[in-house]
């Protein structure tokens, strides 16, 4: 391997020499490639263009991949960062990869990054980068290709080596030589990155950072994995588990992202996961593929007109996309992935993770959605969920029902989308029964057409959404859903022309059918005065109730609220009970039953 890494060092000599003979202003190109790695917006990229690479080391169907990063800021003058992967050993065509500009031997489809120059933004971090890799599999030695890119001073003696008598060639290789094209040979590993080699992984990546501000770079980027809001390990299909260090002041944090995958369905080309991570974060994954047909000639326009790579129509047949959505608490916001997290600025369409081989930006924080290939994967982002919640409307993919929800609550104004694709599944997006309703049923649904939404008031315990649908009120929402997903179906209903919120009649209806079931029942007073309170509470004026049968009698019946006839208070007179109405009055006359105890409040339960 020495002589390998070494002659290609001299390649890139001699090709310099050569443009220094020819008169070629070799500095202006090598300035502008060094300015496109390193451009500000590569800047806090860098691990997770690192932690891609490591992703893709792995074999393609893997999925017990590991890898491990490190950042020990006590070694070395400003820190020290390391990437380590257990997948395939670092070979002779990664190394001519590696050391060319804005070259990768990947075809678009075959991993992650494809573009080349995402190794190259290390130069943020690092000076000269190291390599470390063991020769063949199972072997933990590391006995392959070991090498670092070069230094400015490692220039003067390969200066001297190809032209000993041109004075001032090693300064022109200052000049116009990229170090990221010229490895040097290691002869001896450090005893960390040997540590490493000992425990199985079979490439080592490790940065010596250049700086305080670099060493503040690393930290930050460190912390941004940390970070729940967006789970990097989510979309990482190879990975079982990610361990990450982190080293500062003789103190060490370290943590462990493992990753879980279940299938809970698979039919007809949809695939719903269940994915479980760090702190037993549990997603629920819907995963489906674009039309070959329409992905034909989104990548043919998208080449033509948005400057993509032929490669690009590698995904032709294969281009997958998936939604995760939380089991638990719904999430504020989306994020888009295209498999690792891209910027916070790019709006998800659906409250959910959102995976898809979107042609990006470089810096993978920002796309375009015009771009005719990203417009026919939001596409299929909502066909996805369209054909997941139909699938769990017919019984076929068991999926909770506050998944459900967040499936089909998307943003305003990427809403457009779905309901086309419900069109294009022969399907009313209004109609569709995903809804969780209170019933006998267990599992029961219905649709935005016929749902009610109803949670009662604070405090109340008579007059509330389960009582009422024990009296045979269909389609009330379930309150037991999240708060924010209450609120956001009401707004999806009000988007597709429908109201939830049922009126004040409509609410009067269901208290005097509550009073009728429970006159039925043995008289209990304290439940009359807890029900005649919450009324108070949901009616204010009560004006709704007037002509409601919800007063009971002293007779056990009910009588019409505000009617003619209906007596609030009947003393009985000190030494006997009140004698007995005339006949043609008593049918008339009502009294309200003696057994409540009127307090103006609820019982205290």
């Amino acid at each position: 391997m020495r002589r390998r890494v070494h002659e290609k060092a001299l390649v890139e000599v001699r090709g310099c020499l050569r443009d220094w003979d020819d008169g070629r202003d070799a500095a202006r190109e090598a300035k502008a490639v060094t300015e496109t790695i390193i451009a500000p917006e590569y800047e806090g990229r860098v691990l997770i263009e690192l932690l891609q690479n490591a992703h893709d080391a792995h074999p393609a169907r893997a999925t017990d991949g590991r890898i491990e990063i490190r950042l020990d800021e006590d070694e070395g003058e400003h820190g020290t960062l390391y990437v380590a992967n257990c997948g395939k050993p670092f070979g002779g065509k990664n190394f001519k990869d590696l050391c060319s500009i804005a070259l990768s031997s990947k075809r678009a489809d075959a991993g992650i990054g494809h573009k080349g120059v995402g190794f190259k933004s290390v130069l943020h971090l690092c000076d000269a980068p190291e390599v470390y890799s063991v020769a063949r599999e199972g072997s933990r030695l590391l006995d392959g290709f070991t090498f670092r890119f070069a230094r400015l001073d490692d220039y003067d003696a390969l200066a001297r080596e190809v032209a000993p008598e041109r004075e001032g060639f090693a300064d022109y290789l200052k000049e116009n030589l990229l170090t990221l094209k010229v490895p040097v040979f290691l002869e001896e590993p450090p005893k960390t990155v040997q540590g490493f080699a000992r425990r199985g992984f079979v490439t080592v990546i490790r940065l010596p950072l250049k700086s305080a501000d670099a060493r503040s770079a690393a930290r930050a980027q460190v912390r941004e994995l940390m970070d729940d809001k967006a789970p990097f390990e989510l979309f990482l299909d190879r990975l079982e588990r990610v361990r990450l260090e982190w080293r500062a002041a003789g103190e060490t944090r370290r943590r462990t992202y493992d990753r879980q995958v279940e299938v809970l369905h698979h039919a007809r080309g949809l695939k719903v996961q269940q994915i479980t991570l760090r702190r037993r974060m549990r997603l629920i994954v819907v995963c489906g593929k674009a039309d070959p047909d329409r992905a034909r000639e989104a990548l043919a326009a998208s080449i033509e007109k948005s400057g993509m790579r032929r490669d690009w129509m590698a995904w032709e047949k294969k281009a997958e996309v998936r939604v995760a959505v939380p089991v638990a608490d719904p999430l504020r916001d989306g994020r888009l992935y295209a498999f690792l997290p891209m910027g916070e600025q790019i709006p998800a369409p659906v409250r959910g993770y959102v995976h898809a081989p979107f042609f990006a930006e470089m810096n993978r924080r920002s796309f375009n959605e015009a771009v005719p290939w990203n417009g026919l994967l939001l596409d299929t982002v909502a066909e996805v969920c369209a054909r997941a919640v139909l699938a769990a409307a017919d019984r076929r993919a068991p999926i909770p029902p506050g998944t459900l929800v967040d499936l089909m609550c998307w943003q305003p104004k990427a809403l457009a989308r779905l309901t086309s694709a419900f069109q294009r599944l022969d399907n009313g997006i209004a109609h569709v029964p995903f809804i969780p309703v209170i019933g006998t049923t267990p599992g029961a649904r219905t649709s935005l057409h016929r749902a009610l939404l109803w949670e009662g008031k604070d405090g109340s315990s008579i007059f509330t959404p389960h009582a009422v649908a024990a009296t045979g009120v269909m389609d009330l929402l379930d309150p037991r859903l999240h708060p924010i997903r209450l609120r956001r179906l009401a707004s999806l209903a009000r988007s597709t022309g429908t109201r939830l919120e049922p009126p004040t009649e409509r609410l009067a209806t269901w208290a005097e059918g509550l009073a009728g079931a429970a006159v039925r029942d043995t008289f209990d007073p304290g439940w009359w005065a807890d029900f005649y309170y919450d009324l108070s509470q949901a009616f204010p004026d009560g004006s709704a109730l007037t002509g409601k049968r919800i007063v009971i009698t002293s007779r056990a019946t009910t009588a019409p609220a505000g009617a003619d006839g209906v007596f609030f208070d009947r003393d009985t007179p000190q030494g006997g009970s009140l004698p007995t109405l005339p006949d043609g009055l008593s049918d008339r006359l009502h009294f309200v039953h003696e057994g409540i105890a009127w307090s103006g409040k609820g019982r205290k339960r």
